[in-house]
């Protein structure tokens, strides 16, 4: 009788689902609007949950080392205390940053998650951590040499876990023509 065993649990992800996705360049907030929904969340305001892509200045992108034509950061106006969550199923290895601010002088490194190897689901523990911020920013990339490449995006609004009161997914693709978004995702919920 033969025995199968696992050396370590794999964490569930069903990369399948996310294969072939449309895709458009995301429209991006303006600083002024950006401004408006933060400081609005920061006065209280609830209406306002969910992500937003936005174009912080070069200075972040030279900070963590970030280049290519698809770079950007994604504004996440959160409630008061909320789960996140990283997969990945890439051959690039991927590298995802929560962090505090778009200004480098400034900035907290809240989360650095990156896959441990290429083709690994892993990114950041399995069952996500703990944010006790109203307002995060998300950059995502792939390892290129020494530095890392913008993915492309999608935000998912819609998505939410089994039992959570509401959420979102930020999904990434490292590939310029394949429309798999699957490589590098944040899953939000509360």
């Amino acid at each position: 009788m033969a025995v199968s065993f696992k050396r370590f649990p794999i964490p569930e992800f069903d990369h399948v689902a996310l294969k072939n996705m449309p895709w458009a360049p995301p429209k991006v907030i303006d600083p002024a609007e950006a401004q408006r929904l933060v400081s609005a969340r920061l006065k209280g305001d609830t209406s306002s949950f969910g992500a937003y892509p936005i174009m912080p200045g070069d200075a972040l992108f030279d900070h963590l080392r970030i280049h290519g034509e698809y770079r950007h950061a994604v504004l996440c106006i959160l409630p008061d205390r909320s789960m996140v969550m990283g997969r990945s199923n890439a051959w690039p290895v991927q590298k995802a940053w929560i962090v505090s601010s778009l200004q480098p002088q400034s900035l907290d490194v809240i989360a650095e998650w990156k896959t441990p190897r290429p083709m690994n689901i892993r990114l950041g523990p399995d069952e996500g951590i703990e944010l006790a911020t109203k307002v995060v920013y998300v950059l995502a990339g792939h390892r290129y040499g020494d530095h890392w490449i913008g993915n492309r995006s999608i935000v998912q609004s819609d998505w939410k876990r089994a039992g959570a009161a509401g959420g979102f997914a930020i999904l990434s693709a490292s590939a310029d023509e394949v429309n798999n978004f699957h490589d590098c995702n944040l899953y939000f919920s509360w």
